[in-house]
């Protein structure tokens, strides 16, 4: 059903709600710089999302007291191509993580760029603790920003073989020997068509698309995602 034209006035009180929507909250400088011009051309720059992607999170954490000093990733760099399966490290990323991504909510452009990408990794329903490796939790961020107004279809089939998906839903260790449902369910369930008995799936369309995706694994040198024929249920 297509949506109904908005033709109401548009003051400063549709404006900051406008805002609110749109960004995480309506800053002064937003609202004087949007006042004045009509609703086709606030909307135009809210959704204008060619901006430069951001600069990615830095070691900003101490890590000379780690059992591994994180020599690979020298101060003020970033760390996000060193993939570590030491917890220590992986938790000190995870914060910085978080921090750089608040600090982008907070510092916003006036786009609706972070408001869609926390509306995607909350669609996809992660868990940074659940993911643990700091550059999968970033690059997972990057690949849903990057697609925050582009093609679902394309988008859920590159977040099924995202590394941090396929580390967090179990499907690095879905193979033909042990076939793994959790994705296979979650995909239908909750990323596409839903669980109500009207969708039309059932327990077999689960456990044909787990052996569909069978052999995605995660190369843990590179952090890249693998397949590996000889795991794939043909």
């Amino acid at each position: 059903m297509p949506l109904t034209p908005y033709t109401g006035s548009f003051g400063t009180k549709e404006l900051v709600h406008l805002l609110k929507r749109t960004t995480f909250g309506a800053k002064r400088s937003d609202i004087t710089t949007f006042t004045g011009q009509s609703l086709t051309q606030v909307v135009d720059a809210l959704l204008d999302l060619n901006e430069a992607a951001p600069d990615p999170p830095l070691k900003e954490y101490d890590a000379s007291m780690f059992n591994n000093p994180d020599t690979n990733v020298a101060p003020g760099t970033t760390w996000i191509n060193d993939l570590t399966v030491d917890n220590m490290l992986n938790t000190a990323r995870r914060a910085s993580y978080k921090k750089w991504w608040a600090t982008l909510m907070l510092h916003q452009a006036a786009t609706i760029r972070e408001k869609l990408t926390l509306f995607w990794v909350n669609f996809f329903g992660t868990e940074s603790q659940v993911m643990r490796f700091g550059s999968l939790i970033y690059h997972h961020n990057e690949l849903l920003r990057s697609y925050r107004m582009g093609n679902f279809k394309d988008m859920v089939r590159d977040v099924t073989l995202d590394p941090g998906m396929l580390y967090y839903l179990n499907g690095y260790l879905n193979s033909k020997f042990a076939p793994d449902e959790n994705y296979a369910r979650e995909l239908q369930e909750l990323f596409t068509l839903g669980k109500d008995d009207a969708v039309g799936y059932t327990e077999s369309d689960v456990q044909e698309a787990a052996r569909v995706l069978t052999g995605w694994t995660i190369n843990t040198t590179t952090g890249q995602t693998e397949f590996i024929p000889s795991q794939h249920d043909t």
